[in-house]
């Protein structure tokens, strides 16, 4: 019986915490593909590190979550004739809707 009840308790517990994985992973899928088609067309991208999926706690009532990322952009610059290959690191933090739509990106300089 005491392990029916422990496991009544811990439930509720462990679904609610699949629900965020689940909903920050789906985060940065979308988040992924708005910077790879919209701010850096064509340029590799490399994911360094995501940050927590936090409810917004702003007056707007469009914005329902905030997620910071930083990313790096391998870009090609040319020095004295030669052809490097150079990452440039960005973090950004963005901010979605309630179905996980980006409403809008600010940058942050690093």
């Amino acid at each position: 019986m005491r392990i029916i009840l422990i496991f009544l308790l811990v439930l509720p517990a462990f679904l609610n915490a699949q629900i965020n994985r689940s909903a920050t992973e789906f985060a940065q899928e979308k988040i992924e593909e708005y910077i790879k088609n919209k701010l850096f067309k064509d340029q590799p991208y490399k994911p360094v590190s995501f940050g927590e999926l936090k409810p917004s706690a702003g007056s707007n009532r469009e914005i329902a979550w905030s997620i910071e990322h930083t990313f790096g952009i391998t870009q090609i610059q040319v020095v004295s004739d030669k052809r490097t290959a150079v990452q440039k690191l960005y973090r950004f933090a963005f901010y979605l809707d309630k179905k996980m739509k980006i409403y809008k990106a600010e940058s942050f300089s690093m």
